[in-house]
């Protein structure tokens, strides 16, 4: 008896073994076969990029839309995190979405104006919108959703439907425009567990293809952009839905002791500093944390997905007219840089008629056309529906096919692996 309890004994440190290398194997696996095969084939690619000919005449400005800072109860995000990685990933604007502390939200609030040269504009994001009132507003959020969007939108300001996957009355003829895309919806039908344990391999050499195993392409909600935009102007954009909150952090307090923040911003402890958990600790950085062990950061996120608005100036007034105008498409950054990406109208005088999200008479239309810094595969979406799919590695695409009145977009796809995905989504030119 004795000895089948010895053996049970020493088994059990065997099968623990078994179970952390089967947990850490995918990881390991991503580490030194998966991951290098992306990194070559991405930087093969991004090779390839070639600076198109600027047929619009207008700048093209980098953002992210739908971020979080320190004013939200689930962020401690603050500049010194912020603007480092804005200026890392090569970002002009950042349009803030911070929750709201009470029924009662003035704006602005918090980081406001220019910031080493980025831009920021703050917003809300509640009841299922994301606000920006680019103006001084105080928002009732005791009142009706709509009466909200009216009176927001009356005054110059802009609302679009958040988290899209959530219904929303779509009926309501105040709303601008939608999130085609947002991080945290791709990441709801995911396990955390196999996430988190592929960071603490992967996180720190390859932590934007980690950040692709949540990435599955948002059909229904492409879907339903499509069928509005068959009533009416519905500008998509994508929202990287940044927090910087998934992880691990400590700081110390006044009294010596530290303090430990978990996920989501909490606090989960707070404790004397002894031998044992002293070694974790450094000496704090800007922010004040003395440890930091991050899923999700601000550079990560600003690089995964962005918005690129087609404007005068990089200031506000420009770049939320042209976002209002569907001026702007959005790309994975992390897989290519799409400044340079133009889509537009040409007309029988050889003319640009319309650039996206412009409406432009059928009689004023003799081409479609786009052109790409990347090769990739063209795809022309006519309210909802594909009609032409581009064939080869191209960088320009044209479509003279007789044309019906309705809404035209592009999707761009690339290959990995042998696989095509998407990469990027443009905004309707509108014909009728």
């Amino acid at each position: 008896m004795i000895k089948k309890i010895l053996r049970i004994l020493l088994w059990i440190p065997g099968l623990i073994l078994l179970l952390i290398l089967l947990l850490f194997a995918p990881g390991v696996w991503h580490r030194w076969v998966t991951y290098p095969k992306y990194e070559r084939e991405i930087t093969g690619f991004q090779k390839l990029r070639k600076e198109p000919v600027p047929h619009i005449r207008l700048n093209t400005y980098r953002g992210v839309m739908h971020v979080h800072s320190y004013l939200s109860h689930d962020s401690k995000g603050t500049l010194d995190n912020i603007i480092p990685a804005a200026k890392t990933d090569g970002i002009d604007f950042i349009f803030l979405t911070d929750h709201p502390h009470g029924r009662l939200d003035t704006l602005p609030k918090g980081y406001h104006g220019y910031y080493s040269g980025v831009l920021i504009e703050p917003g809300t994001e509640n009841d299922g919108f994301d606000t920006w009132p680019l103006h001084p507003a105080i928002i009732d959020w005791k009142l009706n959703k709509d009466t909200v969007a009216k009176t927001i939108v009356s005054k110059g300001g802009m609302i679009f439907y958040a988290h899209t996957e959530e219904p929303h009355n779509w009926s309501n003829r105040d709303f601008q425009g939608m999130e085609i895309y947002n991080f945290h919806t791709d990441t709801k039908d995911q396990s955390p567990v196999p996430i988190i344990l592929n960071v603490i391999i992967n996180g720190d050499k390859y932590r934007h293809w980690v950040m692709r195993e949540f990435f599955d392409e948002q059909t229904p909600i492409l879907a339903r952009w499509d069928s509005l935009n068959r009533i009416r102007k519905i500008v998509g954009f994508s929202a990287v839905d940044a927090h910087e909150n998934q992880g691990f952090r400590a700081r110390y307090l006044k009294d010596g002791r530290i303090q430990w923040i978990g996920p989501n911003a909490k606090a989960v402890d707070t404790m004397e500093v002894k031998f044992w958990n002293k070694w974790l600790l450094s000496e704090p950085d800007k922010s004040g944390w003395a440890f930091k062990w991050m899923v999700d950061t601000y550079q990560a996120s600003f690089n995964y997905i962005t918005n690129y608005v087609i404007a005068d100036t990089l200031s506000t007034p420009s770049l939320s007219d042209h976002i209002k105008r569907g001026h702007l498409f959005t790309a994975f950054k992390s897989l290519g840089d799409a400044k340079g990406f133009q889509y537009y109208t040409v007309n029988q005088k050889d003319s640009i008629s319309a650039i996206l999200g412009d409406s432009v008479k059928i009689n004023q239309v003799k081409t479609l056309n786009a052109t790409s810094p990347l090769p990739g595969q063209f795809r022309l979406i006519h309210d909802g529906k594909t009609v032409n799919i581009s064939t080869g590695e191209n960088y320009t695409y044209s479509w003279s096919d007789p044309l019906q009145k309705g809404a035209y977009r592009i999707e761009m796809h690339l290959k990995l692996q042998g696989k095509l995905i998407p990469w990027l989504y443009s905004n309707p030119i509108y014909i009728y």
